[in-house]
């Protein structure tokens, strides 16, 4: 594939294909677990060191719409992976918590899961990654710009 002149167009139209296959090659590499599934079990640990997690601030984390982010918490909760509570202060609040069952997927899968990222990343020096950092922030933040822009039409 040859691709296009124009470095705007490659960021754009690679940006939907680099997410396709990091979800397609993703969703085989931890076993038990879709690429969402532990990009939001990641999270939830994360969050959990320092806070209450809610259903609405994992939504948030994951830029993700609390809708969806509710229905891929109800299939894990089947699975066994998260619990969702109700708030004992705010019964409008649902609280969630990752199970044993989910820490051990979630650590069983520490290896892989790195040695995944250690082969998407291969060849890329640090430099580089440091530079797609930055650009992939500003891209993140001009769309949230565009957002705030059109909801105030």
């Amino acid at each position: 594939m040859k691709p296009p002149k124009n470095t705007k167009y490659i960021l754009f139209g690679g940006t939907f294909i680099l997410a396709n296959k990091l979800q397609l090659l993703g969703d085989n590499v931890v076993k038990g677990l879709t690429t969402k599934q532990w990009f939001l079990l990641v999270n939830l640990i994360d969050l959990s060191k320092s806070e209450t997690v809610t259903v609405s601030k994992l939504a948030e984390v994951m830029d993700s719409s609390r809708q969806n982010t509710a229905k891929m918490l109800e299939g894990m909760e089947k699975e066994g992976l998260v619990t969702v509570n109700q708030s004992k202060s705010d019964k409008r609040t649902r609280i969630v918590s990752i199970t044993p069952h989910g820490l051990t997927i979630t650590k069983e899968s520490e290896i892989s899961s790195q040695d995944f990222l250690g082969e998407v990343f291969d060849e890329i020096s640090k430099e580089e990654l440091k530079t797609a950092s930055k650009v992939t922030l500003k891209m993140i933040e001009n769309l949230e710009r565009l957002k705030g822009k059109n909801h105030e039409s």
